[in-house]
Protein backbone atom coordinates (compact mmCIF):
# COMPACT_ATOMS: atom_id res chain seq x y z
CA UNK A 1 0.00 0.00 0.00
CA UNK A 2 2.80 2.46 0.86
CA UNK A 3 4.70 1.95 -2.37
CA UNK A 4 1.50 2.24 -4.42
CA UNK A 5 0.78 5.55 -2.69
CA UNK A 6 4.38 6.66 -3.16
CA UNK A 7 4.17 5.92 -6.87
CA UNK A 8 0.86 7.81 -7.12
CA UNK A 9 2.43 10.77 -5.31
CA UNK A 10 5.28 10.86 -7.80
CA UNK A 11 2.75 10.89 -10.64
CA UNK A 12 0.99 13.83 -9.00
CA UNK A 13 4.32 15.70 -9.01
CA UNK A 14 4.48 15.40 -12.80
CA UNK A 15 1.09 17.04 -13.44
CA UNK A 16 1.17 20.58 -14.80
CA UNK A 17 -1.45 21.84 -12.33
CA UNK A 18 0.77 20.66 -9.48
CA UNK A 19 3.64 22.80 -10.78
CA UNK A 20 1.37 25.86 -10.89
CA UNK A 21 0.07 25.19 -7.37
CA UNK A 22 3.61 24.79 -6.01
CA UNK A 23 4.56 28.10 -7.63
CA UNK A 24 1.53 29.78 -6.04
CA UNK A 25 2.48 28.15 -2.74
CA UNK A 26 5.95 29.68 -2.92
CA UNK A 27 4.57 33.09 -3.87
CA UNK A 28 2.12 33.02 -0.94
CA UNK A 29 4.98 32.25 1.44
CA UNK A 30 7.71 34.50 0.07
CA UNK A 31 5.93 37.62 -1.21
CA UNK A 32 4.06 38.69 1.97
CA UNK A 33 7.17 38.10 4.08
CA UNK A 34 9.41 40.21 1.86
CA UNK A 35 6.85 43.03 1.57
CA UNK A 36 6.25 43.04 5.32
CA UNK A 37 9.97 43.01 5.99
CA UNK A 38 10.57 45.98 3.69
CA UNK A 39 7.69 47.90 5.29
CA UNK A 40 8.76 47.24 8.87
CA UNK A 41 12.46 47.87 8.22
CA UNK A 42 11.62 51.17 6.55
CA UNK A 43 9.84 52.23 9.72
CA UNK A 44 12.47 50.55 11.95
CA UNK A 45 9.58 48.78 13.65
CA UNK A 46 10.76 45.18 13.94
CA UNK A 47 14.00 43.23 13.62
CA UNK A 48 14.22 40.79 10.75
CA UNK A 49 14.50 37.70 12.98
CA UNK A 50 11.20 38.56 14.67
CA UNK A 51 9.51 38.94 11.28
CA UNK A 52 10.50 35.36 10.51
CA UNK A 53 9.37 34.02 13.90
CA UNK A 54 6.12 35.97 14.14
CA UNK A 55 4.78 35.93 10.59
CA UNK A 56 6.31 33.09 8.56
CA UNK A 57 4.20 30.38 10.30
CA UNK A 58 1.06 32.31 9.34
CA UNK A 59 2.12 32.58 5.71
CA UNK A 60 3.08 28.90 5.68
CA UNK A 61 -0.27 27.77 7.10
CA UNK A 62 -2.19 29.86 4.57
CA UNK A 63 -0.02 28.65 1.68
CA UNK A 64 -0.41 24.97 2.58
CA UNK A 65 -4.16 25.36 3.02
CA UNK A 66 -4.53 27.09 -0.35
CA UNK A 67 -2.34 24.51 -2.12
CA UNK A 68 -4.19 21.48 -0.75
CA UNK A 69 -7.66 22.96 -1.23
CA UNK A 70 -6.89 23.78 -4.86
CA UNK A 71 -5.14 20.51 -5.68
CA UNK A 72 -7.31 18.07 -3.70
CA UNK A 73 -9.08 16.55 -6.77
CA UNK A 74 -5.70 15.41 -8.11
CA UNK A 75 -4.40 14.32 -4.69
CA UNK A 76 -7.52 12.29 -3.87
CA UNK A 77 -7.96 10.91 -7.37
CA UNK A 78 -11.24 12.77 -7.93
CA UNK A 79 -10.14 14.64 -11.05
CA UNK A 80 -7.27 15.38 -13.38
CA UNK A 81 -6.93 19.09 -12.65
CA UNK A 82 -6.89 21.57 -9.78
CA UNK A 83 -10.07 23.22 -8.54
CA UNK A 84 -8.85 26.80 -8.39
CA UNK A 85 -11.93 28.35 -6.83
CA UNK A 86 -12.52 25.75 -4.10
CA UNK A 87 -10.86 27.75 -1.25
CA UNK A 88 -13.19 30.67 -1.95
CA UNK A 89 -16.17 28.30 -2.20
CA UNK A 90 -15.37 26.87 1.23
CA UNK A 91 -14.95 30.36 2.72
CA UNK A 92 -18.35 31.34 1.34
CA UNK A 93 -20.05 28.07 2.30
CA UNK A 94 -18.78 27.95 5.91
CA UNK A 95 -16.81 31.02 7.00
CA UNK A 96 -16.83 29.89 10.62
CA UNK A 97 -15.57 26.40 9.86
CA UNK A 98 -12.95 27.78 7.50
CA UNK A 99 -11.81 30.23 10.17
CA UNK A 100 -11.42 27.44 12.73
CA UNK A 101 -9.52 25.35 10.18
CA UNK A 102 -7.07 28.17 9.42
CA UNK A 103 -6.72 28.92 13.14
CA UNK A 104 -5.78 25.30 13.85
CA UNK A 105 -3.20 25.31 11.05
CA UNK A 106 -1.61 28.54 12.29
CA UNK A 107 -1.52 27.27 15.88
CA UNK A 108 0.17 24.03 14.76
CA UNK A 109 2.66 25.97 12.64
CA UNK A 110 3.66 28.09 15.66
CA UNK A 111 3.77 25.04 17.95
CA UNK A 112 6.09 23.10 15.64
CA UNK A 113 8.22 26.21 15.11
CA UNK A 114 8.91 26.75 18.81
CA UNK A 115 10.02 23.15 19.45
CA UNK A 116 13.80 23.11 18.79
CA UNK A 117 13.91 19.48 17.63
CA UNK A 118 11.06 20.00 15.16
CA UNK A 119 11.99 23.45 13.87
CA UNK A 120 14.53 22.02 11.42
CA UNK A 121 12.06 19.50 9.98
CA UNK A 122 10.27 21.80 7.53
CA UNK A 123 8.97 18.88 5.46
CA UNK A 124 7.46 17.35 8.59
CA UNK A 125 5.65 20.61 9.31
CA UNK A 126 4.28 20.70 5.75
CA UNK A 127 3.13 17.09 6.15
CA UNK A 128 1.25 17.90 9.36
CA UNK A 129 -0.40 21.03 7.95
CA UNK A 130 -1.15 19.33 4.64
CA UNK A 131 -2.59 16.25 6.35
CA UNK A 132 -4.94 18.39 8.45
CA UNK A 133 -5.94 20.23 5.26
CA UNK A 134 -6.81 16.95 3.51
CA UNK A 135 -8.94 15.89 6.48
CA UNK A 136 -10.71 19.25 6.31
CA UNK A 137 -11.35 18.72 2.59
CA UNK A 138 -12.89 15.32 3.30
CA UNK A 139 -15.19 16.87 5.90
CA UNK A 140 -16.19 19.59 3.42
CA UNK A 141 -16.93 17.01 0.73
CA UNK A 142 -19.10 15.03 3.15
CA UNK A 143 -21.01 18.23 3.98
CA UNK A 144 -21.59 18.90 0.29
CA UNK A 145 -22.50 15.27 -0.44
CA UNK A 146 -24.07 13.53 2.60
CA UNK A 147 -23.66 10.19 0.82
CA UNK A 148 -19.95 10.37 1.62
CA UNK A 149 -19.40 9.00 5.12
CA UNK A 150 -16.54 10.40 7.17
CA UNK A 151 -15.11 8.21 9.92
CA UNK A 152 -11.98 8.48 12.03
CA UNK A 153 -10.64 5.28 10.48
CA UNK A 154 -10.64 7.02 7.10
CA UNK A 155 -7.87 9.33 8.32
CA UNK A 156 -5.54 6.96 10.20
CA UNK A 157 -3.29 4.72 8.06
CA UNK A 158 -1.74 1.53 9.31
CA UNK A 159 1.41 1.68 11.45
CA UNK A 160 3.96 0.81 8.76
CA UNK A 161 2.43 3.25 6.30
CA UNK A 162 2.80 6.02 8.90
CA UNK A 163 6.42 4.97 9.48
CA UNK A 164 7.17 5.03 5.76
CA UNK A 165 5.59 8.45 5.27
CA UNK A 166 7.42 9.90 8.28
CA UNK A 167 10.67 8.42 7.00
CA UNK A 168 10.20 10.14 3.63
CA UNK A 169 9.40 13.41 5.41
CA UNK A 170 12.49 13.03 7.62
CA UNK A 171 14.77 12.34 4.64
CA UNK A 172 13.40 15.35 2.77
CA UNK A 173 13.83 17.49 5.89
CA UNK A 174 17.47 16.47 6.18
CA UNK A 175 18.02 17.22 2.51
CA UNK A 176 16.27 20.54 2.98
CA UNK A 177 18.42 21.40 6.00
CA UNK A 178 21.57 20.60 4.03
CA UNK A 179 20.35 22.78 1.14
CA UNK A 180 19.49 25.59 3.56
CA UNK A 181 22.94 25.58 5.18
CA UNK A 182 24.67 25.41 1.79
CA UNK A 183 22.62 28.21 0.22
CA UNK A 184 22.86 30.37 3.34
CA UNK A 185 26.65 30.15 3.20
CA UNK A 186 26.70 30.89 -0.53
CA UNK A 187 24.28 33.81 -0.29
CA UNK A 188 25.98 35.13 2.82
CA UNK A 189 29.44 35.09 1.25
CA UNK A 190 28.44 36.34 -2.19
CA UNK A 191 25.70 38.86 -1.39
CA UNK A 192 26.39 39.56 2.30
CA UNK A 193 22.92 38.22 3.08
CA UNK A 194 22.12 37.64 6.73
CA UNK A 195 20.84 34.25 7.87
CA UNK A 196 17.42 35.62 8.90
CA UNK A 197 16.78 37.02 5.43
CA UNK A 198 18.06 33.84 3.83
CA UNK A 199 15.47 31.94 5.89
CA UNK A 200 12.67 34.02 4.39
CA UNK A 201 13.93 33.19 0.89
CA UNK A 202 15.03 29.56 1.23
CA UNK A 203 12.77 27.96 3.86
CA UNK A 204 9.64 28.17 1.66
CA UNK A 205 11.44 26.18 -1.03
CA UNK A 206 12.53 23.58 1.53
CA UNK A 207 9.03 23.40 3.00
CA UNK A 208 7.67 22.68 -0.49
CA UNK A 209 9.53 19.35 -0.37
CA UNK A 210 7.03 18.31 2.31
CA UNK A 211 4.25 18.32 -0.27
CA UNK A 212 5.45 14.90 -1.45
CA UNK A 213 4.56 13.18 1.87
CA UNK A 214 1.24 15.05 1.76
CA UNK A 215 0.58 13.56 -1.68
CA UNK A 216 1.51 10.11 -0.33
CA UNK A 217 -1.00 10.48 2.49
CA UNK A 218 -3.62 11.78 0.07
CA UNK A 219 -3.04 8.84 -2.27
CA UNK A 220 -3.70 6.52 0.68
CA UNK A 221 -6.91 8.40 1.49
CA UNK A 222 -7.98 8.01 -2.13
Amino acid sequence: MFWDSFYSALKIMTIWDTHVVVLLYLLLMVTPGILLLLFLQKRHALHIKFVRKLFLPVFEALAVAAAVLMLFPVILGLGEGALWGFPFKVMKMSPGGFGVFIGVLIALAYLIDVIPKFRRFQSFKTLVLGGISLIFVQICLSAINPMLEVELANFIPEFWFVCGTLFIAAVLSRIGHFVFVAFTNVLGNKFDLREELAELLILPIIAALGLLPVFIYGAWMA
